[in-house]
């Protein structure tokens, strides 16, 4: 709590034109969001889950902090998903042509992306952010994919082991070849995890 207020006090300080006036507000929703979400053990992700998201581009996430804490984390993050938006394009998953829905009332998913439409259903273990996608059978028969879900202000970013995701953006479309440049950076690393990454 003394580390949220810190940063609170700090952002404060920065304020002055509205558009930083803007990026402070939504930063302190995010960091109020997973602190909150750190606080309830998962479980304000586990709700806040539920209700349609739209594809707003790659996402990846730094599991343990070793890769986010090198000065290099970000520029490697930035090079990750500029390799992933080439081969998610060649799938025809792009920005406004994807969408994922999780059942409110039940553990039902539905998922657009590019001209694929997917469903199944989901298990989420809150304490580890661990969502199973369970598909269903039809065209594709992808079986079941473990991945890590967050949620921060009103983005989610759901991520899989690099592996599993060359798995279903291979069978959505997509050519292995198209992930190569961004395997061969995240293969000296551990637990890295990419995906997609989705607004409200």
């Amino acid at each position: 709590m003394k580390k949220l207020l810190l940063f609170t006090a700090s952002l404060l300080l920065l304020g002055g034109t509205t558009s930083s006036a803007q990026d402070w507000k939504e930063a302190l929703k995010k960091a109020a969001t997973a602190a909150a979400d750190k606080a309830t053990d998962g479980k304000l992700t586990q709700y806040a889950l539920a209700g349609t998201w739209n594809y707003t581009g790659p996402g990846v996430k730094f599991e343990g902090g070793d890769i986010a804490s090198e000065v290099g984390g970000a520029a490697l993050e930035t090079a990750v998903v500029k390799q992933l938006e080439k081969a998610y394009a060649k799938a025809g998953i792009r920005p406004g042509a994807g969408t994922f829905t999780f059942g409110k009332d039940d553990d039902a998913f539905t998922a657009t992306l590019g001209s694929h439409t997917l469903s199944g259903t989901y298990e989420y273990d809150a304490p580890t952010h661990v969502v199973t996608l369970h598909f269903a059978k039809g065209r594709l028969n992808l079986g079941s994919v473990p991945g890590h879900a967050y949620i921060s202000g009103q983005e989610l970013v759901l991520v899989f082991p690099v592996t599993r995701l060359v798995e279903v953006v291979t069978a959505l479309g997509s050519k292995v070849s198209y992930f190569s440049t961004a395997t061969t950076l995240l293969s000296k690393y551990k637990n890295v995890y990419v995906g997609f990454a989705f607004s409200k």
